[in-house]
């Protein structure tokens, strides 16, 4: 399917639109990019003093408030047109199985149940909410065929659950209340300055900590920050997409041998001849588990690590390129020269 022309697009230009999880890794691109368009952008905040420093010159309303805290989101959306909706919680990085913190229910399904409440009785008529591929759970992307919006989910982890249960109150909000809303379900992304799994496997090959990886062909999607963020302003812009879940990628797959190799080139380092067992990983990974299961902190390589460096993550976005017109424009191989680049 071709892309819209622009009359036939939904506006963003002079409308007032919330961002929450605007602080976030991918909601600073977000609210960057609807900046860009026009857009009269308020954030949601707790903190409106941090969020003050990221755009000291842009005019953004900070409204304060708390997805766990129904109370306080009374008149957030007052006058507010579309909501991009992007919140989360995080978990602080030594926690022990990130993925089951019971935090994610309370802000993830509980907070989301709050916001669509309220930007229903607010008359909000657009929203898009930027979920997870963990909604579908692990075991969906490590088949021989990449998953895609048909494969029933089988979330794993809690984390995935609530991303699940925020994703189909969001669109029964839009059903029962005739409100154009649309749910992307992201992979790894990259392109986020410095932070991220790409960037936390470029700083260990760069010190010399990640070991010569096996050659195994697994395959894995992900998807740079920029073109995530054009998947969303498309969402919310063609009406089209109006009640759809989509998955989004770049393109391409990728296996953590070849990830490994790039990074040694653009590195400008020889890819090792030899290659660490995948015995000796396993025996490692173990360890760690053990380990993080006795202290409660978070290990290197875990069982669960390994599985997913070694496992497939592959997910099929052509429903998004077919109905909406989606055409990435960047690639894992340009971002790890890019960022290469920029740390010499």
């Amino acid at each position: 399917m071709m892309m819209p022309s622009e009359a036939q697009m939904l506006p963003l230009r002079e409308v007032p639109v919330l961002v929450t999880g605007a602080t976030g890794k991918v909601g600073r691109h977000l609210v960057s990019a609807l900046l860009d368009e026009g857009a009269r952008v308020s954030i949601l905040t707790r903190t409106p003093e941090r969020a003050r420093s990221l755009w000291p010159v842009a005019e953004i309303d900070c409204r304060i408030g708390d997805l766990t805290d129904g109370s306080t989101l009374a008149s957030i959306l007052k006058g507010i047109e579309a909501v991009f909706h992007l919140a989360s919680y995080a978990p602080a990085t030594d926690e022990a199985d990130v993925y089951d913190v019971p935090a994610h229910w309370t802000v993830t399904a509980q907070g989301t149940r709050a916001l669509v409440a309220v930007a229903v009785a607010a008359g909000v008529q657009r929203l898009v909410y930027l979920s997870s591929v963990k909604a579908m759970g692990d075991g969906v992307g490590a088949g021989d065929t990449p998953a895609d919006e048909s494969t029933p989910p089988a979330p794993d982890s809690l984390y995935g659950r609530a991303k699940l249960e925020a994703e189909r109150l969001v669109l029964q909000a839009g059903t029962e209340n005739r409100l154009h809303t649309a749910v992307l379900r992201l992979p790894m992304v990259y392109g986020l300055d410095g932070q991220g799994n790409i960037a936390r496997m470029m700083d260990a090959v760069a010190r010399g900590r990640f070991p010569p990886w096996p050659r195994i062909e697994n395959r894995r999607t992900a998807v740079h920050v920029d073109d995530a963020v054009s998947a969303a302003l498309l969402a919310a812009r063609i009406p089209r997409a109006a009640g759809q879940v989509y998955l989004v990628n770049d393109g391409e797959t990728y296996s953590t041998r070849w990830l490994y190799e790039q990074m040694c080139i653009a590195l400008d380092r020889r890819v090792p001849r030899w290659t660490i067992p995948l015995w000796l990983l396993d025996i490692a990974a173990g360890i760690g588990s053990f380990v993080q299961r006795l202290t409660g902190r978070a290990m290197p390589l875990t069982r669960t690590g390994l599985s997913k460096l070694t496992g497939n993550a592959w997910y099929s976005a052509e429903k998004i390129r077919r109905e909406l017109g989606f055409a990435p424009k960047r690639s894992l191989l340009s971002e790890i020269r890019h960022a290469v680049k920029d740390a010499s």
